[in-house]
């Protein structure tokens, strides 16, 4: 296993894993590899999960898809989320009739449920750490520019957009000073930034970045958005650990007005 997989948490889920698989189905693990948190140096211990993807001769298949199941099943946090791909599906772009691929979300997995996408690709191939196989770096799977662009623009308005509205529906119920919960408040903080960043850049950041690149862009917001920094750097401390950190209906609806002007200022790039 690779020294620069850690902190210790994060080597053992990976290792108890990795045992578990290839006691399962010796030999189908060609290339194992880190994405997300753990791969842009964002993973923390107690709130982050491990985003895996593992490359074998061929997609898998039923009797496969049973062992992997079992694999997964009574792991507990942090999870081990992964991506199973084939060889030939490293850097694939959906096509029309595609049926996905086996991912694992939050432990559970489920078959033929995932289609890939650019953010997967570019990660791994700028950021990837390999584990076994060959070197991230050298698959093949760095994505189309416009590609890349085009579906980070189509998750603020088809995922993203309709949440913050449906929060805010929902925030009219509540009173202003009402808690709410934190990993809500942290999601919408350290999520469509991280968008923004790709459409504007090309680049791929962490959520912690988000965070910090959020607040970089309300000088550009206007006056409104003055009281939003901080709530964002609140966000940001209850992402790195701090259960202290507390949030009220007011704060979450900041965060909302927030979502939609990121993603109209994406839209303008």
């Amino acid at each position: 296993m690779e020294e620069n997989v850690s902190p210790r948490e994060a080597q053992d889920a990976l290792g108890g894993y990795l045992d578990a698989l290839d006691a399962a189905l010796p030999g189908f693990a060609e290339g194992v590899y880190l994405t997300g948190s753990a791969a842009l140096g964002d993973w923390i211990p107690g709130r982050s999960d491990l985003d895996v993807l593992v490359v074998s001769a061929r997609p898998a298949g039923e009797k496969e898809i049973g062992l992997l199941r079992e694999v997964h099943e009574g792991r507990g946090r942090p999870f081990v989320d992964t991506v199973y791909v084939g060889r030939d599906q490293v850097g694939l772009r959906p096509y029309e009739g595609f049926a996905g691929v086996p991912v694992v979300v939050d432990g559970v997995l489920k078959s033929d449920h995932w289609e890939l996408n650019p953010v997967l690709w570019a990660t791994l191939a700028r950021h990837g750490v390999t584990v076994r196989g060959p070197e991230a770096g050298g698959l093949g799977a760095e994505p189309d520019p416009l590609w890349l662009r085009g579906w980070n623009l189509g998750n603020l308005t088809s995922y993203w957009t309709p949440l913050a509205a449906d929060l805010r529906e929902k925030l009219k119920e509540r009173e202003p000073d009402s808690t709410v919960q934190a990993e809500i408040c942290v999601w919408c903080a350290s999520g469509p930034g991280r968008l923004h960043k790709t459409i504007a850049t090309g680049r791929i950041i962490s959520k912690s970045e988000c965070v910090r690149y959020t607040a970089g862009l309300l000088a550009g917001y206007g006056p409104e958005y003055v009281d939003h920094g901080e709530v964002l750097a609140r966000a940001g401390t209850a992402r790195a650990g701090d259960d202290a950190v507390a949030f009220t209906a007011a704060d979450l609806g900041r965060l909302v007005d927030l979502v939609d002007a990121v993603a109209e200022d994406a839209a303008r790039l």
